[in-house]
């Protein structure tokens, strides 16, 4: 089959998982995003993964986000043109579409960033059963009758062994307002859905507050550092509200 020259054909196999990655990630350097293809099985060449993006580059689908440093490689984030061409193809959330008012803001790439290297390390060690990202969870919970409490920053599967077990993960970069941490308490309280959180933190220093502001809530929260956990994982020492001289956060999940 012939196309126009210069026309833009979409390979719904692979543009469309791409593209539905770097959304659902909000921000995704260029290493990360290759992985998760490697991962999913969508492109496993290299020179046709950089094909691919410079493609959907130029046509506007994809942006570089520019200023960022420390990433190792090129940021990407989604256009409205591409979140449109996804829609096309079935893939709509309600909360980031083509006429969402904001698209994700520059200052969440970190937090995206880390949270990728999360879901990589765990998908690297076989440890990974499923993973659900804040746009699906936040999106999910617009149109659920029994929606979770809070816009989670991920709901994790993890193998243990032959068994699968689920925990709802947040990753606290900078300290929220009493306010705010008065609302989580109360969603974290009234939580049914999932049977523990892991709070990953970028300082000790936030580490210690978390786990002095969570002390009432009733439902098993862990707290640990985001960098200790990107390289121990499971086998992460873990502290909880009744064990704060720590365990690992597998014997707690079991």
């Amino acid at each position: 089959m012939r196309y126009k020259k210069d026309s833009l054909v979409i390979n719904p196999e692979r543009d469309i998982p791409l593209l539905r990655q770097v959304r659902n990630s909000r921000f995704v350097s260029h290493q990360q995003l290759f992985d998760f293809m490697k991962f999913g099985g969508f492109d496993h060449c290299r020179s046709s993964f950089n094909w691919r993006t410079r493609r959907l580059l130029n046509y506007g689908h994809l942006s570089i986000c520019q200023g960022v440093f420390d990433a190792g490689s090129a940021v990407y984030r989604i256009t409205r043109e591409g979140l449109a061409l996804l829609e096309h193809h079935g893939q709509f959330t309600t909360v980031v579409h083509s006429s969402t008012e904001h698209l994700p803001h520059p200052s969440q790439v970190f937090h995206s960033l880390q949270l990728n290297r999360i879901q990589l390390a765990l998908a690297d060690k076989n440890l990974l059963a499923g993973w659900q990202s804040e746009v699906e969870i936040a999106s999910f919970n617009t149109i659920s009758p029994t929606p979770y409490q809070k816009d989670y920053d991920a709901v994790v599967e993890v193998w243990i062994g032959e068994k699968r077990v689920c925990f709802a993960l947040e990753y606290e970069r900078s300290l929220k307002s009493a306010r705010q941490y008065d609302r989580v308490r109360r969603a974290l309280d009234s939580e049914s859905r999932v049977g523990c959180v892991l709070y990953l933190t970028s300082g000790v220093e936030i580490l210690v507050h978390l786990v002095r502001e969570f002390e009432s809530v009733s439902m098993n929260l862990a707290f640990a550092n985001a960098l200790d956990f990107a390289h121990l994982l499971l086998d992460t020492t873990v502290i909880t509200g009744r064990n704060t001289s720590g365990m690992r956060f597998r014997d707690m999940l079991q």
